[in-house]
């Protein structure tokens, strides 16, 4: 229509000029016909590929619909074979042991070429890709997801919590593997948005809120009983070797769920707050046992017996007999906190020529002679000095300093090989 309105307006400023009027009409018309043709073409044109381009995305969308309901149909047969197994005793053992297991490669491992669970998870990763790869274009993350929620509602819980498993482990000996494009693609149309991993158990559960935390105590217990075992006197210093976080808790720091906020914030903090409970516990180590750096505890039952040389004539008729004669055990020498403090020194230096071999006695009535050996009586001392060096070790740190930096470097190790396994898209 502008290059009609051109033409008029060019042609009628030209008029009054030209003296063949006839003519000029003539040719005008000709001029605004011929326009008017062009465009009619043109407008044609657009249509047509307008329609074309209607048809094309039309067929696509029925193409991409009769492959999903047909993938559909599909993955609804291998994931009826997977429910039926997972029912039987060998099923629910394999759960029970993904469940309960700690080591994440193993639990991969598990699964990765399953003859029953592979095939069914083959057909979820083609269904999903179909989904992902050959829907409209300039299809949004809602729009594919619209068919990827009908997918992932037909699946139950602790099928979901398999497939979570099966594309958790993709870096292995630092570079990813075939499984990568499986997590990367379950991430993409968010999965596993309302999956319960710390009920994988339970087929169709409700959210427990407490789960991660209740993780955390278990771990940090089990820390803490190892630790308990460091700063224990006389503990025998052996390590429950199972403290670790389970495969439920890992998968949850790995994918988008409703519990991997909370996961991945245990995670990050699991070793400081080792680290912080670990000093608590030492500090009430500490004022609790105080009242126990007594000597008195340790020998305070040799304390005002009388003592005498072990070889002595005397001592011999008291072992033999059991008897004293009251004159002589009067004028016998007592035990006191020098006689004490002279054998803590010995024992100090390790000094055992300085020791005079005695025996300890102490009357009820005449019949009645309770007698110790010097043996039980330094055994008490010793005893006495290896507590005190053990509360200095504590104090200090040089009891338990070592296991806690290697436990906190096992935490900081296992953060960095969970988070290494969760992909960016």
């Amino acid at each position: 229509m502008e290059i009609i309105n051109g033409i008029t307006t060019a042609l009628g400023q030209a008029w009054a000029s030209i003296s063949d009027k006839p003519m000029l009409v003539v040719t005008t018309l000709a001029a605004i016909y011929t326009a008017r043709a062009a465009i009619a073409t043109s407008n044609s044109t657009k249509v047509s590929e307008a329609t074309l381009l209607h048809t094309q995305r039309t067929s696509r969308r029925d193409e991409f619909i009769s492959r999903y309901n047909l993938l559909l149909e599909q993955h609804k047969e291998q994931l009826n074979i997977v429910k039926s197994y997972l029912d039987t005793e060998k099923g629910k053992e394999l759960l029970d042991g993904l469940i309960e297991g700690t080591d994440h490669l193993t639990a991969f491992k598990t699964l990765q070429g399953h003859n029953i669970i592979s095939p069914y998870m083959r057909v979820l990763y083609h269904l999903l890709r179909h989904i992902n790869a050959h829907y409209i274009d300039n299809a949004t993350k809602e729009d594919k997801k619209k068919y990827s929620s009908i997918v992932r509602s037909l699946i139950r819980n602790d099928v979901l919590f398999l497939v979570a498993v099966n594309a958790s482990y993709v870096i292995e000996d630092g570079d990813e593997n075939d499984y990568g494009k499986y997590q990367r693609l379950l991430s993409e149309l968010n999965f596993f948005e309302h999956a319960l991993f710390f009920n994988a158990i339970d087929v169709t559960p409700g959210l427990d809120k407490h789960a991660v935390s209740s993780a955390r105590h278990i771990v940090l217990m089990g820390l803490e009983s190892n630790h308990g075992e460091r700063i224990a006197f006389g503990g025998r210093n052996y390590d429950l070797m199972n403290v670790r976080f389970k495969i439920p808790f890992i998968v949850s720091c790995i994918f988008d769920n409703p519990l991997s906020f909370q996961s991945i914030e245990c995670l990050q903090t699991i070793d400081s707050y080792f680290k912080q409970k670990a000093d608590e516990d030492r500090n009430d180590y500490l004022i609790s046992n105080k009242g126990q750096n007594d000597l008195q505890t340790f020998v305070a039952h040799y304390y005002g017996m009388k003592y005498l040389d072990s070889l002595s004539e005397e001592s011999i008729i008291i072992r033999l007999t059991r008897k004293v004669d009251l004159d002589l055990y009067y004028q016998l020498p007592s035990v006191d906190d020098a006689y004490v403090d002279n054998y803590l020194t010995i024992l100090s230096n390790e000094n055992p020529s300085a020791q005079t071999g005695h025996i300890y006695i102490r009357i009820y009535n005449v019949d009645d002679v309770n007698i110790q050996t010097q043996e039980n009586f330094l055994k008490s001392c010793a005893l006495f000095l290896a507590w005190q060096k053990h509360l200095e070790s504590v104090a200090s740190g040089d009891a338990d300093s070592q296991y806690i930096q290697r436990e906190m470097q096992r935490l900081s190790d296992f953060r960095s090989a969970v988070l290494r396994q969760r992909l960016t898209a």
